[in-house]
């Protein structure tokens, strides 16, 4: 089952004030897209009024931190030329249920946990009989490794020879989901989705049970009062010593090296603008691209200012910088940049794939053209280009958007609402499962697996040339 949140529904300050709720996520702050819409929605129930923690990965496991690293350098051997995108093990795993956050919350959230939290770790944070909400980022929740899957649809299947990863390896992903699916079914689980595609493709999964799971579609928040239209934005060009006139055009990820991301596509049609305005003979002031994030972008013909990586105030000088933000993604959830620059009144070019037709209105404050259609993306930003009206007009409605549905306040309303509901669920005694019948023992261990992990791994390794001799299991 799958439902949309309403965008009107509020629910009062009060009836959010009762509730606690711990949110657990591998990583904090600013550290990648998950862990800033985690940190939003977290702010954003504080205002509500909610009490919120949240617990990392560092908080409880900094001392085998090393032990995921070398798993991740062993998945990196095994990886496949299909994808650069990450591509992650389900050990080492923690068992979280017994942390004092959880254990003085009313609801546990999960967020984006790879690297920290398994299936079993899930089935052991709901035997402690807390309504549990797992906020999906991305579609690992229910694959085999990869956090998007480069159009396969093993993971509806089985997950068997993954595309993603070297032949000796293939395998790998085939046990972790039969094993992922074995401990989920069953168990009470309510997932929320970013968007409506993140939302279909878990319930075309292995993992999901329509007869024990549900999907609520609640779009992710995001802090108004900081992120708003600039008042000058010539003076923030000056500041950045960038052209006052001109379109500005941004291209912002963690990654400009990570092939999904689109770089690519999007250089070659900045490329093609720049040869369409040049052969039109182009009169006005020429575009410019501001670039951010690690690696680097080149276009032919065209000035690039890159940043490198930033902050959320750079981040929000560089939205402020720019005319139109330009994203060929080839995969996504509910990108924060996109949903950044529409908040500061920029509006967005991108693809009509994942979750960005839930965030642009193709046509009202932004453009959406077909995946890899770099020639259709250039033909709208050469229009633009000469159209400075459209922009502005553009700018006006996605600001209006922002103020409509991403208000983090009232996002934060949406979840602690679905919260408050399935409290009430519990309280009348249509809650969680014991220990017992979820088939769990009372002991807690402190990391779940790690036996099992290197010897799936020494197994599927042997016929490859990476040696595991140096790798020992972890005593409990």
């Amino acid at each position: 089952m799958i439902t949309q949140a309403s965008s009107g529904f509020i629910p009062r300050a009060d009836d959010a004030a009762a509730i606690r709720v711990v949110c657990l996520s591998t990583q904090g702050g600013h550290s990648g897209g998950a862990a800033i819409a985690m940190e939003r929605l977290a702010a954003g129930m504080r205002a509500r009024g909610a009490e919120v923690d949240v617990v990392t990965r560092a908080a409880v496991a900094r001392d085998q931190v090393p032990l995921e690293r070398r798993v991740r350098r062993i998945v990196r051997h095994a990886r496949s030329d299909l994808s650069n995108t990450m591509f992650t093990a389900d050990w080492p795993a923690w068992d979280v249920s017994a942390h004092p956050a959880v254990a003085a919350a009313d609801v546990v959230n999960v967020h984006w946990v790879a690297g920290f939290l398994g299936p079993e770790s899930i089935r052991r944070l709901v035997a402690t009989g807390k309504p549990l909400i797992w906020t999906l980022h991305d579609q690992r929740p229910f694959t085999g490794g990869c956090h998007y899957t480069f159009g396969c649809e093993g993971f509806t299947a089985g997950c068997q020879s993954c595309p993603q990863l070297t032949a000796s390896f293939a395998e790998l992903p085939r046990r972790a989901l039969a094993l992922a699916a074995r401990r989920l079914r069953g168990v009470p689980l309510v997932f929320v989705s970013g968007s409506r595609w993140l939302a279909g493709e878990l319930t075309r999964s292995r993992i999901f049970d329509p007869g024990a799971h549900e999907c609520h579609v609640i779009q992710n928040g995001i802090d108004l009062a900081r992120y708003a239209p600039t008042v000058d934005r010539r003076m923030v060009r000056r500041r950045l010593g960038l052209p006052e006139e001109g379109l500005g055009i941004l291209l912002g990820s963690v990654s400009l090296d990570e092939a999904r991301k689109g770089a690519r596509e999007a250089a070659a049609a900045i490329a093609a603008l720049a040869a369409h305005l040049r052969d039109a003979g182009h009169a006005g002031p020429s575009p410019f691209v501001l670039t951010y994030g690690s690696g680097t972008a080149t276009i032919e013909g065209v000035p690039v200012r890159h940043l490198g990586p930033l902050d959320e105030p750079g981040v929000i000088e560089a939205v402020h910088a720019s005319d139109i933000h330009l994203t060929m993604t080839r995969e996504d959830n509910l990108p924060n940049t996109v949903m950044e620059a529409l908040a500061c009144g920029v509006p967005v070019v991108g693809t009509a794939v994942g979750g960005l037709p839930d965030m642009i209105d193709d046509g009202i404050n932004g453009w959406l053209v077909p995946r890899g259609d770099a020639a259709a993306a250039a033909a709208i930003l050469a229009r633009l280009a000469h159209d400075g009206g459209a922009v502005a007009a553009a700018a006006v409605r996605a600001r209006a958007r922002a103020e409509t549905d991403w208000d983090a306040r009232h996002v934060a309303g949406r979840f602690l609402a679905l919260a408050a509901t399935l409290l009430d669920r519990h309280a009348g005694g249509d809650g969680h499962g014991s220990l017992k019948q979820l088939g769990l023992t009372p002991a807690a261990a402190a990391v779940l697996g790690r036996r099992r992990l290197l010897r799936r791994l020494r197994r599927l390794a042997h016929r490859s040339t990476m040696t595991l001799a140096a790798t020992r299991p972890v005593s409990r």
